[in-house]
């Protein structure tokens, strides 16, 4: 999808950029409009917030809507919250993975040993590496990990760093 979307837009950058955060933030377009769920977004904000004009967004939202394809995904779109630090303050545990993108098996790895500890999932996020700096799997669990898995964390093919709070 992402190879389309860089197509569509080659000649527009600024483009790209609002199209990588509507998709990166869930943010649907409907009807020359761009929505957070129900929530109808003003351009000005959306730009102010991307770090582009206002007629950026605008005519992306058009772009997006004049291609069948991309009218499809776009108006498909949900947001979802992450709720890392909302867990931190709750003091759930937080593990955050850094991995290799296009590795097999990281997900699996990863909650196999949190399965055979004992330890609940509560939530995960896995970032797109294409629309992310780093790919990074997020997991909540009900309780604090402990660091003595950390060298188990890093021994699962891909994974790069580990960050546990």
């Amino acid at each position: 999808m992402w190879k389309k979307i860089v197509e569509k837009f080659e000649r527009y950058p600024s483009q790209i950029a609002v199209a990588k955060e509507f998709l990166r933030l869930g943010i649907s377009v409907k009807n020359g409009k761009a929505y957070c769920d129900n929530i109808e977004l003003v351009p000005t904000k959306i730009a102010e917030a991307i770090g582009v004009d206002r007629k950026v967004v605008v005519m992306a939202i058009q772009n997006i809507e004049r291609d069948e394809e991309l009218r499809k995904v776009f108006s498909s779109l949900k947001p979802v919250a992450n709720i890392t630090e909302v867990a931190r303050i709750l003091g759930y545990g937080v593990l955050e993975v850094f991995a290799e993108s296009h590795k097999v098996g990281i997900v699996a790895g990863i909650t196999s040993i949190l399965a055979r500890e004992g330890i609940s999932i509560r939530y995960t996020l896995a970032e797109d590496p294409e629309l992310s700096v780093e790919s990074k799997l997020t997991i909540v669990t009900n309780s604090k990990i402990p660091g003595r898995l950390v060298d188990e964390f890093l021994s699962v093919d891909g994974v790069k760093k580990i960050v546990i709070s």
